[in-house]
């Protein structure tokens, strides 16, 4: 009987071997159509259930100024009908077979993803493949000016109304230069969705949701050799239609030039720190290095700004670092939220000196391998959620072009060294080349005064 991934990660957190050897393999079929449509297969017998994602290569990061949104406001009207699918069916229909679905956008992607028993995976392709090729067929003014006005509530609810909300949106836009794909904000502008036309919807999905644009994955319970015979039956017979241009990386990625300092009010009641800063691509053999230092940093109540924020020095109620891999360049951000009484300035002055201390010398043996355990369980544990999975297969076959990346993400991992993490921080994580944002209390919320 074979051991669970997870299970065997846990015991190996103190066993000291690698989790897997170096021909680690998760049994992955990888094919295109003739009409370009990329296709991933990763039968699984030991579950009851399949997974299908369909992920479109647009993200917010092919859009153009004066029309952002135009990706996430799709995610919205994949939702509203098809050709065969009548308003307001997609989920009564999935929800019937005992399945659920979502969708998100990001800067390099919009995805759509169905989870169901393994008996009802015709239904789930079947509408999938309705909505690729037909969606205009159920298009009208009505549907875009009521799911125009959803993802505008949808800002207020997430960004603008949210707590800390609206500095990710400042962040995002000095963070890089405008015209960068990552400039753009995949939520778009209150006037970009209100100018947003019927024909510039359409000329949009007749630009980016085309075969030869889109990858579709099939994970779980299925029988491989009929589920590509469905396949062939429900996706190939639509038209072979270039692939868009998208935006690629054309010159390495760089750190920011100077740092940028911007401060913020928002209606809340103690301050937050937050210090973001470039990394490279998303495919950069040194990113896995920043991983295991954003880890070491920030990853959770054992990490450096954690114990010296939050229980030595007591200016934090929280302190935390993640990574964000992207296409066009990533981003590493860092935040500590105050604790009530303490003042922007003191959290700040403590936040910079952790980070200060850290690049001034190499992490230490014990750091960098706990760091390396963790995120390999982490990696392993996504691998043993179905629907985790799938996103991950979907993002090592765009990122890398090969969606059974497990092997090379393991040996990547257990190559970094201190020395590797401490050149990589020194060259990316740098005070001079950071967005170092302040947000202080509205006076009301903070009873009269900011601290």
């Amino acid at each position: 009987m074979r051991t669970p991934l997870l299970i065997a990660a846990a015991l190996a957190l103190t066993a000291g071997p690698a989790l897997a050897g170096p021909d680690a393999t998760l049994a992955v079929e990888h094919y295109r159509l003739a009409n370009g449509l990329e296709v991933v297969l990763a039968p699984d017998p030991t579950v009851t259930s399949a997974m299908v994602e369909v992920w479109y290569h647009v993200g917010s990061k092919d859009e153009v100024i004066g029309k952002s949104g135009f990706a996430h406001l799709f995610e919205h009207l994949m939702f509203e009908g098809s050709r065969h699918v009548p308003e307001g069916q997609f989920d009564v229909l999935l929800e019937s077979a005992g399945g659920w679905n979502n969708g998100t956008t990001n800067n390099d992607r919009t995805n759509y993803f169905e989870q169901v028993p393994g008996n009802q995976l015709p239904l789930a392709l079947w509408l999938e493949a309705d909505r690729m090729a037909g969606l205009w067929d159920a298009m009208n003014a009505s549907v875009l000016t009521n799911q125009r006005d959803v993802v505008k509530n949808e800002r207020r609810q997430s960004y603008e109304n949210r707590p800390y909300g609206v500095a990710a949106l400042l962040i995002q836009q000095a963070l890089w230069p405008k015209g960068h794909g990552n400039w753009n904000l995949t939520i778009g502008t209150m006037a970009d969705l209100d100018a947003a036309s019927l024909a510039d919807v359409e000329a949009f999905w007749r630009t980016y949701y085309v075969p030869a644009n889109a990858t579709l994955l099939v994970a779980g319970r299925f029988e491989p050799a009929a589920t590509k015979a469905m396949i062939e039956r429900l996706f190939a017979w639509m038209p072979a239609r270039p692939a868009p241009a998208r935006r690629t990386l054309d010159a390495p990625v760089a750190p920011l030039a100077q740092a940028i300092a911007l401060e913020t009010t928002d209606k809340v009641a103690v301050p937050k720190v937050i210090v973001t800063v470039r990394a490279p691509e998303a495919s950069a053999p040194t990113l896995v290095d920043l991983e295991v230092a954003t880890q070491i940093l920030g990853g959770g109540k054992t990490s450096r700004l954690y114990k010296r924020l939050v229980w030595k020095d007591r200016l934090a109620t929280d302190a935390y670092a993640y990574l964000n891999p992207q296409f066009l360049g990533s981003e590493l951000q860092i935040e500590a939220v105050a604790r009530p009484g303490v003042t922007a300035e003191a959290l700040r002055a403590a936040l910079l000196d952790e980070l200060t201390t850290f690049t001034a010398a190499p992490p230490s043996a014990a750091e960098v391998e706990r760091a390396r355990r963790v995120l390999e369980v982490g990696l392993l544990s996504t691998l043993e959620n179905l629907a985790s999975r799938v996103n991950q297969l979907a993002d090592w076959a765009a990122y890398f072009g090969d969606p059974d990346h497990l092997a090379e993400s393991q040996a990547a991992l257990a190559a970094v060294t201190p020395a590797t993490v401490a050149a990589a921080s020194e060259r990316w994580l740098r005070l001079d080349a950071a967005v170092i944002m302040v947000v202080r209390p509205e006076p009301a919320a903070a009873g009269g005064g900011a601290p």
